[in-house]
């Protein structure tokens, strides 16, 4: 099972964590662990390339990804990482509501 975990930080995500695997097929052809690797990969690549944070702590492996998005000093920057952020968690319920078997979703406020 992957599980996908939002941490808040005065009601906004700040880190996530992603680990797992679904275990849905064979490696290679589950297309849940496609899904949801495609979606996280995606959304550092906005957060670095298109939003232009270069301050992200990020952990990338096999199974694992953990990626930290401290507050920027520019409030533009802020507007358009908050909207990447909510877009790949309606991406992330997306992928639960129809394999709910093989994806957890958590939240944690800190």
């Amino acid at each position: 099972m992957i599980s996908v975990t939002f941490f808040r930080k005065e009601n906004e995500i700040d880190e996530i964590t992603v680990s797992g695997h679904a275990g849905y097929a064979d490696q290679g052809e589950d297309i849940i662990c496609a899904a949801v690797s495609v979606l996280t990969i995606s959304i550092l690549n906005g957060l670095t390339e298109i939003v232009g944070r270069k301050d992200l702590c990020e952990v990338v492996k096999d199974g694992y990804t953990n990626f930290t998005v401290p507050k920027s000093s520019s409030e533009l920057q802020n507007i358009k990482t908050e909207t990447l952020l909510a877009t790949y968690q309606l991406g992330i319920q997306g992928i639960k509501e129809a394999y709910g078997d093989y994806l957890k979703i958590n939240e944690v406020k800190k």
